[in-house]
């Protein structure tokens, strides 16, 4: 028995992955691949790899986790089952047959190269039955002989000629002799019983051939005249009329399908095959691959049991930093150090969020409790995430865990801390050749705060007299994102990790906000606090209570 596929589960970060998050999600889907055998855990990323992590990830040889746009299912998520099919060339009857003992009401239509031609249902095997009565004439969809046959289960007593298909009218012999030698022409098919002398006579009036039912015994005389003459003589089991309606159910399955089907690709969103299916008179859609061979079908169903992508957040929990479709996907876990957001399932899950200064603190914590073994890659990458995001133990959001993960990550990893840590801090700050764009949008987050919108960025560099430079096209920026996607607030904080106790804010919109939550005074859409800020720990929860309590004193 063929063993099972494992299901994914993506561990995937926020929507502008910074260092923590890549390499915070590609530890834990290495622990909970070596923890958790009933899932395939992989890493994956909602946005590009910043210079930063592709720093970190060149140094310790680590490949970046795959990108991925959305968390909505797709046709990939279905545990497609090898697809039943017909080819053009197969009879109608051996369709109906398939579709009996299948128990299927569609069946997709292949050509010689596996590649899609149409589909066919039971509802085109009526139509066609309903039309084939009285059916008299084979000229315009000619019946190939080897498939009559075995429709018949017959077997061919001559075919000198050796044609290989029937046309003409088709006569069943049950009128007078007279009348019936009188209409039948060259190459037209009779349908006889065991009359030898109407059997002979209709061999020598230039019939193309001659089908004997119901087993009749056929002389010799009658086959050596057939074989004389190169008609087709053939010896049915069934009673003519019997054969008459086989011999309709012969024409090829090309006869009756239907050309254009509704198709979708492996990845297409099972919205977007929901909406086939429900527009399709067939009730399926067919599944292809680029070269239109067919590799799957969808009926309704396949649509029984939602199915849903699997997911493991990490370093985010609030629905305005989630990859798209995220609200479709079934999360696992969320593994965090920021504050509690809007995200809510449908299930109990495992969540763990610990105020400490990375995400990749928790992660380490997490494989140190369990004795997992950790590669020396793994180490760096979760070293790197503790020093990106605490600005080397630096900020206010550094607790002792962090100082004490970051020690024992750096002795794994074979690295020293304050070395590294320059190589790790000269790889984030480089703001050369960037546009103003590429610098906010590198560390943007929005936040919903107090009825507010807010999209806060955060950037270091060494270079103020740059910055001098470049504020009004900062600002410029901020007022352009503001005006996009109907922020209240835009800012953005500046750091410089050498000077001490200074921090730089350009701001656009209700700046009023910010005033109220530092005490200072905003000029030209520019102040300062005489501190470093952290994002999640000091700038938003400051914003959070001066918005908390305007609310109340309305």
């Amino acid at each position: 028995m063929p063993q099972e596929r494992a299901k994914t589960v993506h561990v995937i970060g926020h929507t502008n992955p910074d260092a923590d998050s890549v390499c915070s999600a590609i530890a834990y889907a290495h622990f909970k691949n070596v923890t958790d055998k009933r899932f395939l855990f992989t890493a994956a990323r909602a946005g590009a790899v910043n210079d930063e992590t592709r720093f970190v990830l060149d140094r310790f040889s680590v490949p970046a986790p795959v990108a991925l746009e959305s968390l909505a299912a797709t046709v990939s998520d279905l545990d497609l089952s090898k697809p039943i099919s017909i080819t053009v060339d197969d009879s109608i009857q051996a369709l109906a047959l398939l579709m009996r003992e299948k128990g299927v009401r569609a069946v997709p239509v292949v050509d010689a190269t596996g590649r899609l031609a149409g589909i066919v249902g039971l509802k085109d095997i009526a139509r066609h039955y309903m039309d084939s009565v009285g059916f008299a004439n084979l000229n315009r969809t000619p019946v190939e002989i080897d498939i009559l046959v075995k429709t018949l289960d017959g077997r061919i007593i001559s075919n000198t000629k050796r044609r290989s298909v029937l046309t003409g009218s088709v006569f069943i012999a049950t009128m007078p002799r007279a009348a019936l030698l009188n209409r039948v022409e060259s190459g037209d098919v009779v349908i006889v019983g065991d009359q030898h002398d109407v059997q002979l006579d209709l061999i020598r009036s230039g019939c193309s051939a001659l089908i004997v039912a119901d087993n009749a015994p056929v002389a010799a005389e009658v086959a050596s005249a057939a074989a004389d003459q190169g008609v087709l003589l053939l010896s049915s089991p069934h009673p003519a009329f019997a054969t008459v309606q086989l011999m309709t159910m012969s024409e090829p399955v090309s006869a009756i399908m239907t050309p254009q089907c509704p198709t979708v690709g492996l990845y297409a969103p099972m919205s977007e095959v929901r909406d086939q299916i429900v527009k399709s008179e067939y009730r399926s859609v067919v599944v292809v691959d680029s070269d239109n061979r067919l590799i799957g079908f969808i009926t309704r169903t396949d649509l029984i049991r939602q199915v849903r992508k699997m997911a493991i957040l990490v370093d985010h929990n609030e629905l305005s930093q989630a990859v798209d479709g995220i609200e479709e996907a079934e999360i696992l876990e969320i593994i965090d150090h920021h504050r509690v957001g809007d995200i809510s399932t449908t299930a109990p899950i495992y969540v763990y969020n610990d105020p400490v200064g990375s995400t990749c603190t928790v992660v380490a914590g997490i494989m140190f409790l369990y004795r997992t073994h950790m590669p020396r890659e793994i180490a760096g990458l979760l070293l790197s995430g503790i020093l990106s995001d605490t600005l080397l133990l630096t900020l206010s959001t550094t607790t002792e865990r962090d100082h004490v993960t970051a020690k024992q990550l750096a002795g794994i990893a074979g690295v020293d801390i304050k070395d590294y840590g320059r190589d790790l801090l000269h790889a984030s700050i480089n703001i050369e050749g960037r546009s103003a764009q590429e610098l906010i949008a590198a560390d943007f987050k929005e936040f919903l705060i107090g009825g507010k919108k807010l999209g806060v960025s955060q950037l270091m560099s060494l270079d103020c007299a740059e910055i001098d430079r470049r504020e009004e096209e900062l600002l410029a920026e901020l007022e352009r994102l503001r005006k996009a996607n109907g922020y209240d607030l835009t800012a953005l904080l500046i750091t410089n990790p050498l000077t001490e106790g200074h921090e730089r804010i350009l701001l656009k919109g209700e700046v009023w906000i910010v005033e109220k939550a530092f005490d200072v005074r905003v000029k030209g859409d520019r102040t300062s606090v005489p501190r470093v800020l952290s994002r999640k720990k000091d700038f938003i929860p400051a914003i959070g209570q001066v918005l908390s309590q305007s609310r109340h004193n309305r």
